[in-house]
């Protein structure tokens, strides 16, 4: 099975990978808090592996239920590239969801080689981020 394809939104129509496919967006943020309280969590990448109980179907079954809600794609936060992602990838793509996910902002403004640190010159922390996701399950198969 292959790795679920990115996507990118104009305005509200969505177009697959390959720009062959344009259908109306009904997306989801998704970013849960396995939190009742006040807490803190030692990572916000609720698409590794460690939080498959929420999103798996042998858990909770978020994503199911995000599909279920009649979403066609979910929107991500929280990344860290030193994570497998394929496992979510793999179930979005089972399930008819598109996965658009975001860049973490650890290399940004929480590492020690932070934006700041380069005078906001962002380009080194963004190409690096972005190569460990490709690296960790967002590169399609056969590309």
């Amino acid at each position: 099975m292959g790795v679920a394809r990115l996507a990118a939104a104009t305005a509200a129509l969505f177009y697959d990978g390959w720009g062959t496919d344009a259908h109306l967006v009904k997306g989801i943020s998704y970013g849960p808090m396995p939190c009742k309280g006040p807490c803190t969590v030692s990572q916000d990448d609720f698409f590794s592996q460690s939080a498959k109980p929420m999103w798996g179907r042998r858990g909770r079954g978020d994503l199911e239920v995000i599909r279920q809600l009649g979403a066609n794609m979910v929107r991500l936060y929280g990344n860290n590239p030193e994570n497998t992602h394929r496992d979510f990838l793999d179930e979005a793509q089972e399930l008819g969801l598109t996965v658009v996910p975001g860049l973490s902002d650890y290399d940004f403004i929480q590492s020690p080689a932070n934006c700041l640190t380069t005078d906001f010159n962002c380009y080194k922390q963004v190409r690096d981020s972005y190569k460990e996701l490709l690296k960790n399950g967002f590169l399609h198969e056969g590309t």
